[in-house]
């Protein structure tokens, strides 16, 4: 396993990393490969504190459902009767639909009054939450899926308004006092200042330079706590053999997302749930300032494994790699198809990633089809069939998948902690 880590460093240009292994609630592997920060001699080790971005939001998630054992809410009440200074919640709105990114909130990103206040150096959760008030929405709640960083953002609220706690007290309290998971905490806002932190990376040209700083502590509820990979990963296993949450609430925090017309999604309360190898898959990704990080837990297997970079890159290689052998699977292949000029032509373009504010595009040079969207690396695709692509030889990571050909062309992009994200061509 060690080898499949270095060898993925080196790939993919990553200064360090933390990888846990449990089979149960043993651990069977915890080890850390590189650097903590380019700035430090500290070697990265498996107690090296990472930003765990997006992950933080299954905190969230089972902080709400832990608040609805103690009777103190229902995950169907009404956003406006816990958030009644909100001014543009759309009908119908429930915290469920918050839960499961179905709310149609619009998001963080696409927001340029709020986006410049997470990005502005010195800026206070007052004013995030003066902007959030009048968010709008930009779809009906429950008509679709869209992921939204705005939606944990407003879960955070409704848990102090709730509990009468600030987050990190509400968190400490129920889940990481009493599980030992001491090293969960609130990030600090520019984490990887001192030793037993790790810090994130660029890498502009050919070498790593430390990356800009952010403002982890204002996502709170959507990306703001900090841990190790072993307390992730016995997280994990509190989460599946119920020591966090009952058997009830679990269930509901890993069904998929029913959404208005009785469709599901392949997500369900800050956890994705698609499973590429066969063997059911719960967990999630964190991506942002320059890290990245994949949790993921197999429960039939009892096989939980934790994979943290201090680079915006993939993580989820790695997890699949270390977990596909440990299931007893063969290494996966992949099988490329032809695909002619004409066929190019027909996928490059420009892709709006709107919920995200990203802009994707599928280039074309020397015959070949790149993936190109920031902070990522260009990438080179394979042409699988079926208007499919992976990564150029990489069976194990993201995927594309085409709509029909026409001028505003879809492209559903499966991955990033294994959830469906969507673009349109422009």
């Amino acid at each position: 396993m060690s080898a499949i880590v270095a060898a993925a460093l080196k790939e993919q240009q990553a200064p360090g990393a933390s990888l846990v292994v449990m089979k149960g609630d043993e651990i069977v592997l915890a080890r850390g490969y590189g650097l903590e920060t380019v700035e430090r001699a500290d070697a990265v080790a498996p107690t090296t504190v990472f930003p765990l971005n997006s992950t933080s939001k299954q905190f969230v998630a089972a902080l709400i459902l832990k608040l609805a054992e103690e009777g103190r809410l229902t995950v169907d009440d009404p956003v406006a009767r816990h958030l009644p200074d909100f001014t543009r919640l759309p009908p119908g709105l429930t915290v469920r639909h918050l839960l499961t990114h179905t709310s149609g909130m619009r998001d963080l990103f696409v927001q340029p009054k709020l986006n410049a206040v997470l990005e502005k150096p010195g800026s206070s959760d007052e004013e995030v939450v003066a902007l959030l008030r009048h968010s709008p929405a930009d779809f009906t709640s429950g008509s679709r899926w869209s992921y939204a960083n705005i939606n944990y953002m407003m879960l955070a609220l409704i848990a102090e308004r709730v509990s009468r706690e600030r987050l990190e007290d509400a968190l400490g309290a129920r889940f990481f006092r009493p599980l030992g998971l001491s090293s969960m905490r609130e990030c600090p806002t520019h984490p990887g200042g001192q030793r037993g932190e790790a810090r994130g990376h660029t890498r502009p040209a050919n070498a790593f330079v430390p990356h800009p700083p952010e403002n982890f502590h204002l996502f709170r509820g959507a990306g703001g706590y900090c841990g190790n990979a072993v307390d992730l990963a016995r997280w994990a296993r509190a989460l599946a053999t119920n020591r966090a949450l009952s058997a009830e609430s679990y269930a509901q925090m890993t069904a998929p997302a029913k959404l208005n017309d009785g469709r599901t999604a392949d997500y369900g309360m800050a956890t994705a749930l698609v499973s590429p190898d066969g063997a059911r898959r719960l967990g999630h990704g964190g991506y942002g300032g320059g890290f990245s990080s994949q949790l993921a837990d197999y429960p039939e297997a009892e096989l939980t494994v934790v994979v943290m970079l201090n680079r915006f890159v993939f993580p989820e290689y790695i997890e699949r790699r270390i977990s596909r052998r440990l299931l007893g699977l063969p290494d996966a292949t992949v099988h490329a198809e032809p695909l002619s000029a004409k066929q190019r032509d027909g996928y490059a373009g420009n892709y709006d990633i709107g919920i995200l504010g990203w802009h994707a595009k599928v280039v074309e040079r020397e015959g070949k089809l790149w993936f190109e969207v920031s902070p990522l690396p260009p990438q080179p695709l394979t042409y699988v069939g079926n208007d499919e692509f992976v990564r150029e030889g990489e069976p194990y990571g993201y995927r594309l998948y085409f709509g029909p050909d026409g001028p505003a062309r879809e492209v559903r992009i499966l991955g990033m902690g294994f959830m469906s994200w969507y673009g349109m061509r422009q």
